[in-house]
């Protein structure tokens, strides 16, 4: 009887870790995408979840442990995507859907590139060199597999260098939400995102176009 309530309690105590995890991490995504690093403190992140901050130690070592975690837990899906392209490129043109996915991933996160460059070229925050080499060099390689693959297939100009057209691909991916928050001082949350998709589609188009195959 004892060994069968344990049984049955582990469950419920490993669903609530997690719940308490995730609990955590949105309060602090949504506190590390709004002030600068530094003035975020794991007492605050603590008492906007309603946890001990202890909690914050046991699960994540540190603020710093907890700021990583919080990109690992905006991108994991985000990789997963790419990975899934990556496959699906080999039959199709998937120029498209990786415009979009990253549009996706930007209208849901839309504080995340303004966080990636603070951190990068203002040094805000712990991890810049988590930044650089675990996300933007794990994208820029997925994409330069995307291209490679793409061009291969005769979807893409073999004349184009691929590691030049990943770097002209996230200028066409990235500037549209650097205009997120002046577009929001003027124009509603739907306005500012129907916009930005409007520009995406764009630069989907100019992008397909100095990509074709003469």
């Amino acid at each position: 009887m004892n060994a069968l309530a344990k049984t049955r309690g582990r469950p419920r105590q490993e669903a609530d870790q997690t719940c308490c995890q995730q609990v955590i991490l949105e309060i602090a995504r949504k506190l590390f995408m709004k002030h600068p690093y530094e003035k975020v403190t794991t007492r605050r992140i603590a008492a906007d979840a309603g946890v001990d901050v202890a909690l914050i130690s046991y699960y994540f070592k540190s603020k710093a442990g907890l700021y990583k975690a919080v990109f690992d837990d905006i991108y994991s899906p985000f990789f997963a995507r790419l990975n899934q392209l990556e496959k699906a490129s080999a039959t199709r043109n998937t120029i498209e859907d990786l415009f979009m996915t990253i549009f996706y991933l930007d209208i849901e996160h839309p504080e995340l590139l303004g966080i990636i460059y603070k951190t990068l070229v203002l040094k805000d925050g712990p991890r810049r060199s988590f930044i650089d080499k675990s996300i933007l060099a794990y994208t820029d390689a997925f994409h330069i597999k995307i291209f490679t693959t793409l061009q291969g297939k005769g979807f893409i100009d073999p004349k184009l260098d691929v590691c030049l057209l990943k770097d002209s691909f996230n200028a066409l991916v990235m500037m549209p939400f650097f205009f997120y928050p002046l577009k929001r001082e003027n124009c509603s949350q739907e306005e500012t995102i129907a916009y930005l998709e409007q520009l995406y589609r764009q630069n989907i188009r100019l992008f397909l176009y100095g990509c074709a195959v003469n």
